[in-house]
Order: C-alpha cells, then sequence, then structure tokens
C-alpha cells in the first residue's frame, strides 16, 4: 500500500471542507399541524382505525389496574388479534379530571393515539367545564398530524394543563403494552416509573 507523505495527505482537508459545506442538507422538518401529512398516508391510518375498531369487540382483551399515573388509578384494556396487540384504551380518574387514552397499532407499529381529557367545575363534582381531545397520526414511526380540539372552543388559545406531550404518550405507551402483555396481578409493568 503507497503512503502519501503527511503534507499530501494534510492537503485534502481544505478540499473534503469545502465538499461538506455545499452539500445539500436535508430540508428543515416539516412542522407537525392540524393539516399536515400526506392525504394518501391519513386515509390509510383512519382505515386502519376504523377496522380495528370494528374487529375489537371480538378481540382477546386483557384487563388490568395501573398505578401512580394519576391519584385516583385507571383500567388498562388490551385489544389483541391472536399474539398481536391492536388497541390499548387506557381510563385515568382525578379528583379535577378523568381521562382516557387509546393507541391503535399496526403490524405491531403505533399508527394513532386519541386521548380525551374531561376537566371538572369543582373537585369530585363529575361535572365536566373543559373537554380537550388530542388526536396523533403517526406514518412509519413518525408523527405526522396533530389536531387538538377543546369544548368550550372560547376558552384562551395557548397550551393548556391538557395539551398532550408526544414523547410522554410514546413512553406511556411502551409502559401500557408491557403491562396489557402482563400475566394477572403484575403489579410492577402496571405501575408509573418514578418521576
Amino acid at each position: 500500500m503507497h503512503r502519501f507523505p503527511r503534507l499530501m495527505r494534510l492537503a485534502w482537508l481544505p478540499l473534503v471542507a469545502a465538499v461538506l459545506t455545499v452539500a445539500p442538507r436535508p430540508a428543515a422538518a416539516q412542522a407537525v399541524t392540524a393539516t399536515s401529512g400526506s392525504p394518501a398516508a391519513i386515509a390509510r391510518i383512519r382505515a386502519e382505525y376504523a377496522a380495528i375498531q370494528r374487529e375489537a369487540p371480538r378481540l382477546r382483551q386483557t384487563r388490568h389496574e395501573f398505578y401512580e399515573f394519576s391519584l385516583e388509578g385507571g383500567e388498562l384494556v388490551g385489544f389483541y388479534r391472536g399474539r398481536e396487540l391492536r388497541k390499548l384504551s387506557a381510563h385515568q380518574f382525578g379528583e379535577t379530571w378523568q381521562g382516557t387514552e387509546e393507541y391503535y397499532f399496526s403490524g405491531g407499529r403505533l399508527i394513532f393515539i386519541h386521548t380525551v381529557t374531561e376537566r371538572y367545575d369543582e373537585p369530585m363534582s363529575g361535572r365536566v367545564q373543559v373537554r380537550t381531545e388530542h388526536r396523533f397520526y403517526f406514518d412509519n414511526g413518525r408523527l405526522i398530524r396533530r389536531v387538538r380540539t377543546r369544548n368550550p372552543a372560547a376558552l384562551p388559545d395557548g397550551v393548556s394543563p391538557d395539551d398532550e406531550d408526544v414523547a410522554h404518550l410514546l413512553k406511556t405507551a411502551r409502559i401500557f403494552a408491557a403491562c396489557a402483555a402482563a400475566p394477572a396481578g403484575a403489579e410492577r409493568e402496571c405501575t408509573a416509573p418514578a418521576r
């Protein structure tokens, strides 16, 4: 093997640096909004969501209580077609709110998350003052659309305590999937990690 003298090797550095600075960079990530994502991908996700909803009553179900995700506890139901997880449905309760989180899977991948949080007018009243929904669409493991609706809509816009953090939801989906697959009474798999 022929060895270039040290000076010749260093002569290549400015050329490499120049190529790297003019090499095309990937386009900046497109913002994920209520209208982003390709219409074809959104249609595919909606069709799969509808199929899962139709088949849910016939799917094998697992039920678990889960702990330390909310003050008043909650229940998780896993829906399976054979060994394939198709849906997770979690219902949580607190003094001033209740909420549901539903996670939908296709081919082992998360495709859709739907959350609903209802805030009460007073603690333990059960009278809903504000309802916030979020819909998250995923294509090939990437968030492509995020939709938020609130009722009453007249509330000030901006970030509210009910706005969902995608990273938190993805972490929760992994915990809930392990909980749903665990044998009955598997409290460890169904407990929120320490903060």
